[in-house]
């Protein structure tokens, strides 16, 4: 939960710089990115503390993957953003159990239809392109929170 967390934190910085960026028929996609993912962080904020732990906490700032000068870019990043989410929270459904397990698998599908919109494709199993040839879980919550 900590690693969906910290993307999470990642993800609400990162459409920050779409909404900036983005065309204005497409800002209100980008504040439903940017809502959907400040509801997703504060679930899962709610969802550590209830199990004893200390939430991690979002990074001043964070290094973007490319550099976003315009509207296409910033599309470009928003897909980045939700694929990167679909590992991380795939991740998740594998580690998870019971209702932890279902909202993971709801991040994951929202993450996927969101990623979809942004780039006009598709991957057949969203989340799992990123995982080791070993089956080993994804780095892909810390490459969130340092490439973002």
């Amino acid at each position: 939960m900590q690693a969906a967390l910290a993307a999470e934190h990642a993800a609400v910085y990162g459409y920050g710089v779409v909404g900036g960026r983005i065309e204005d028929q497409r800002l209100p996609e980008a504040r439903e990115g940017l809502t959907a993912h400040r509801a997703r962080r504060d679930a899962l904020e709610r969802d550590v503390r209830a199990l004893k732990g200390e939430p991690v906490s979002s990074a001043a700032a964070y290094a973007l993957p490319f550099p976003v000068p315009d509207a296409a870019a910033a599309a470009r990043l928003a897909g980045e953003i939700e694929a990167r989410l679909c590992s991380v929270y795939a991740d998740l459904v594998r580690a998870a159990e019971g209702g932890a397990r279902r909202e993971a698998a709801a991040a994951l599908r929202e993450a996927a239809v969101r990623a979809v919109r942004w780039r006009g494709s598709s991957v057949t199993f969203p989340g799992l392109t990123e995982r080791t040839a070993g089956g080993a879980p994804s780095t892909a919550a810390s490459d969130l929170a340092d490439a973002l």
